[in-house]
């Protein structure tokens, strides 16, 4: 009788633990037709790998990302900003509320992976950049290719 009740206990237990991992499973899932932040991360860097005309140097990259959310691109921003297009609220979401900003552009740091810029009002009052872009590259056939990574 105690070898059944201990059995019985351990067979419970295997299948709470089977339904717990399942649970955490699905609640980790994307939205159907979110990409994952790797997902969208690797279609960016693939696509930035094959095009045959690309920003040549770290603050061409960071120009032309804030041209493409002025005209409102945000299929181009999410592939200068790779994983970007796993945003939660997405390009469209954040830039809704976007005024028309003008932006100046700083020598990049030695290493290519950081460009100073700030709003060119702020630089005219200022005489100095309030904000940074963070990049990284990958080294494609057609050269050394910069994308961002993170900025403010």
């Amino acid at each position: 009788m105690i070898k059944g009740k201990i059995r019985l206990s351990v067979v419970l237990t295997i299948i709470v633990c089977f339904a717990s991992v399942a649970l955490l499973a699905s609640c980790s899932k994307q939205p159907a037709g979110k990409k994952t932040f790797e997902e969208a991360k690797d279609e960016a860097l693939t696509i930035i790998a094959a095009r045959s005309e690309w920003p040549g140097s770290p603050e061409a990259v960071a120009k032309a990302f804030w041209e493409a959310r002025a005209s409102k691109n945000y299929t181009e921003m999410e592939i200068l900003w790779p994983g970007s297009g796993s945003l939660e609220r997405g390009w469209a979401e954040i830039c809704k509320s976007d005024a028309p900003v003008k932006y100046v552009f700083g020598e990049p740091s030695k290493d290519g992976s950081e460009v100073p810029y700030a709003s060119e009002e702020y630089f005219n009052k200022n005489g100095s950049y309030s904000l940074t872009m963070r990049l990284s590259s990958i080294q494609t056939e057609k050269g050394r290719r910069y994308y961002i990574t993170s900025g403010n």
